[in-house]
């Protein structure tokens, strides 16, 4: 059986284009694709859906704030956020709302269809899933062993951009040190290879 999507977005070309290339995957059904928090509010309690893909920006509000009026309206439903904002603040305010996980919007549509797999089977996404493409990149270079100037060097960034980046990383992964980070980018790979 499909897993059972609804999306709320207030850009209608992001959520057309969701609903879209979602739809276009057997294992999905989209149920309802709106823009605001009131019509969220309403698709959830008609449609039920296994998984909301939740804005953090609505016209009418905060998409955070509506987690648990969400909860409440279908205890069924799975809130996924959806977001521009890959911060770590942003995911942490999403799961102390009782998110599963937050994704960014720069994500690869695999990760969007494997986080909502991974959601719908009532599981959170694990802390490091919620780092972007290009925080994977430098965290898999750190774990190479490559300074920041070989890493803004490869990737085209200037070195200052690369701490910053990883004083980022240190705080979405819990870590205080760069041993750290490459401790965690071993265990990552470990269970990717399982």
């Amino acid at each position: 059986m499909p897993t059972r999507v609804a999306i709320v977005d207030d850009h209608t070309l992001i959520r057309d284009a969701l609903s879209d290339l979602l739809s276009a995957d057997a294992s999905i059904d989209v149920v309802a694709a709106v823009g605001d928090g009131a019509a969220a509010l309403q698709s959830v309690e008609t449609t039920r859906p296994d998984v909301l893909l939740l804005d953090i920006s609505l016209p009418d509000g905060n998409g955070l704030d509506l987690i648990e009026r969400i909860h409440k309206a279908s205890r069924e439903t799975h809130v996924l956020v959806l977001s521009m904002h890959s911060e770590p603040e942003y995911a942490a305010a999403a799961r102390e709302r009782g998110a599963r996980g937050l994704i960014a919007k720069s994500a690869p549509l695999e990760e969007l269809v494997r986080a909502i797999r991974i959601v719908a089977d009532g599981d959170p996404i694990p802390i490091d899933e919620e780092l972007t493409v290009r925080e994977r990149e430098i965290l898999d270079r750190i774990a190479r062993g490559a300074a920041n100037d070989e890493i803004a060097a490869a990737l085209g960034l200037r070195p200052k951009t690369v701490e910053a980046y990883g004083r980022r990383l240190m705080t979405k992964l819990g870590v205080r040190t760069r041993a750290g980070l490459v401790g965690c980018a071993a265990a990552r790979r470990s269970a990717e290879s399982d």
